[in-house]
């Protein structure tokens, strides 16, 4: 079986980075999986959206790029076979919070059907099954099944990025 979880949350086990970072910024010292890891282009717009448009739409932007861009171009049987049994996929946010690490137990658990638990475990290596968002699901079959656009998506990109902008705060933040 393969679980998520998020670096705090889980101190034992077959650990398994799907962070940008690898898990750097919380001293994560053991093994990553890149292929899973959100791409920067659209981490960045969505993370600059934040505040500025409203999260369900921001959030669905992201789940939209990050299908598009990072899980269809995988195919989940070969995936499968980099994880032990046991492997638990590790990013930073709570089990609540929006994550792509969710993203991806639920395209797992679609496209193999298989269930994929939201973990805790403790020193000692108790597992404790936590919740997750199942809104993330819900969005993430209108994408697969194709319901929102890339029209939809194109225009949230539009309208709230403007990439002079960005090139213009980082030529201020090099002063």
């Amino acid at each position: 079986m393969i679980y998520t979880g998020s670096y705090k949350n889980c101190l034992k086990g077959h650990l398994l980075s799907i962070s940008g970072d690898r898990g750097k910024s919380v001293n994560f010292q053991g093994a990553c999986f890149s292929a899973l890891a959100p791409k920067l282009s659209f981490w960045q717009i969505w993370h600059d959206n934040i505040g500025k448009v409203a999260d369900e739409e921001n959030n669905r932007y992201y789940i939209k790029e990050y299908y598009e861009q990072v899980l269809k171009q995988l195919d989940a049987n070969e995936i499968i076979k980099y994880f032990m049994d046991g492997t638990i996929l590790l990013c930073y946010e709570d089990n609540l919070e929006f994550c792509h690490r969710h993203i991806v137990a639920y395209w797992l658990e679609k496209t193999l059907n298989i269930s994929v638990p939201e973990v805790k475990v403790d020193e000692l290596g108790n597992i404790t099954i936590l919740s997750r968002p199942t809104w993330i699901k819900d969005v993430l079959d209108e994408v697969m099944n194709e319901k929102i656009d890339n029209l939809e998506v194109k225009q949230l990109v539009k309208k709230h990025y403007d990439p002079n902008l960005e090139f213009f705060k980082k030529c201020i933040e090099r002063k």
